[in-house]
């Protein structure tokens, strides 16, 4: 069991750190530019998440291939995958690059965005754009380190990568007072240091190539439901601030933009415990030990409640404070204070659901992880917030929330128990 902690630690605290990168840039904007500013980049957040979603599910995906192989006890196919998911991720990135680039503004109008937020949002995103295989190489690369038995390069390179956008954030925002551009450049650069210290100590692990059709397809395939895992939030934000601009203006979306970050965090935390585990749940499945594999589950469960129940004591308890960090205005305020205890108790929700998804994906039982990812965004979002938001006016889009992540535990879990079953195994 030392090497679940070893693979659980330290990808926590990457987890963690990775997900400072908004919360960074958010205080930094809210302090200096204010709603206004908050508005815009959580606007333009789906945007960027899309770019990130898309580098960590193919690296999710190859790790996932590579210690289901390893498991199998295929060392040289392993090996040559490591080389081959280098080669996609480049490719990946650059035709991402180029197409979002002049796309940027449709996308952001699309989201509803219009005016200063518009014009705020779009400087923004451009710059973010630009760095596109940069962002993709980091966000790629710590699964497949965590894959290679490097865990704690991982770690250093997440650090570093924080580090240097908090320095930034400062020198760019703060001393030179370049508004959202400022911040954006800082994210590039910081995810270019990550970028640069993964790819160092990776490149070292590549023993050959395999770009046949059949590997690029299982690659796809699996990379589908982390992909869906890691974007689905970003639908709803799509969804949520739309229903922010319609029932408060930009002074609602800048509340949610402080919520989403906090949900963000926890999301991370949720995934992250059980992600941290993939390399042994894919080598157990491989190798079907499948009594193994129900007692790490259980062990993510219960690790990453206690988790989430910690960081939502800490947000209940500095809640105002936070709201003082981020610069929101009066208005801002009441929509924040209205919405912060549905999200509180919603994350304890969040805790097993995201832990469930992460392990369906990790033994390959893609259809399991689609179904279950895929309707919250496409349907139960939906339908909670046209029952919720039409009651309560503004306020069910809170309670819409806490709603959507019960259904979604009840679900997950029957899921989870017709698969033990399976193997004669219960969740208690």
């Amino acid at each position: 069991m030392n090497q679940f902690y070893k693979n659980l630690i330290p990808t926590l605290i990457s987890s963690l750190l990775c997900s400072c990168f908004v919360l960074i840039d958010g205080i930094f904007i809210g302090q200096k530019i204010g709603d206004l500013g908050l508005s815009a980049i959580n606007i333009a957040w789906p945007i960027t998440a899309f770019i990130q979603a898309v580098g960590s599910a193919i690296g999710l995906s190859c790790g996932i291939h590579i210690s289901t192989l390893l498991g199998e006890n295929k060392i040289e196919e392993a090996n040559k995958l490591k080389g081959t998911s280098l080669i996609l991720i480049g490719t990946l990135s650059l035709v991402l690059g180029f197409s979002l680039y002049y796309s940027a503004e449709d996308i952001l109008i699309l989201f509803k965005a219009s005016g200063t937020t518009l014009e705020y949002g779009t400087n923004y995103i451009k710059i973010i754009i630009i760095g596109t295989i940069f962002q993709m190489f980091g966000m790629a690369l710590i699964p497949l380190l965590k894959n290679s038995n490097k865990v704690i390069i991982a770690m250093v390179a997440s650090i570093s990568s924080l580090i240097t956008n908090l320095i930034l954030d400062y020198v760019f925002v703060y001393v030179l007072e370049t508004g959202l551009e400022g911040a954006a450049w800082a994210s590039v650069i910081a995810q270019t240091v990550a970028a640069i210290i993964s790819i160092i100590f990776y490149i070292k692990e590549i023993k050959g190539l395999d770009l046949s059709i059949n590997t690029l397809r299982k690659i796809f395939k699996s990379a589908l439901a982390p992909f869906i895992l890691t974007y689905s939030y970003s639908i709803i934000i799509i969804i949520t601030n739309a229903l922010c601009i319609t029932y408060g203006g930009d002074e609602c979306v800048a509340a949610y933009t402080l919520l989403s970050y906090l949900m963000y965090i926890v999301s991370a935390l949720g995934a992250g415990t059980a992600d941290s585990i993939q390399p042994l749940f894919s080598y157990y499945n491989g190798c079907k030990n499948y009594s193994e594999n129900y007692k790490l589950l259980k062990k993510c469960l219960i690790i990453s409640f206690i988790i989430i129940v910690f960081f939502s004591s800490l947000f209940l308890i500095f809640k105002n404070q936070l709201a003082v960090l981020y610069n929101l205005s009066e208005e801002a305020f009441i929509h924040y204070n209205n919405g912060i205890a549905y999200y509180l108790i919603g994350f304890l929700f969040v805790a097993i659901y995201k832990v469930i998804c992460s392990y369906f994906y990790s033994i390959s039982l893609n259809k399991n992880a689609n179904f279950l990812i895929l309707i919250e965004p496409f349907l139960l979002t939906p339908i909670a917030y046209l029952i919720f938001c039409n009651i309560f006016d503004g306020l069910g889009i809170w309670i819409g929330y806490l709603a959507i992540q019960i259904s979604l535990v009840c679900i997950a879990v029957l899921m989870l128990q017709k698969v033990m079953s399976k193997h004669r195994y219960n969740i208690v």
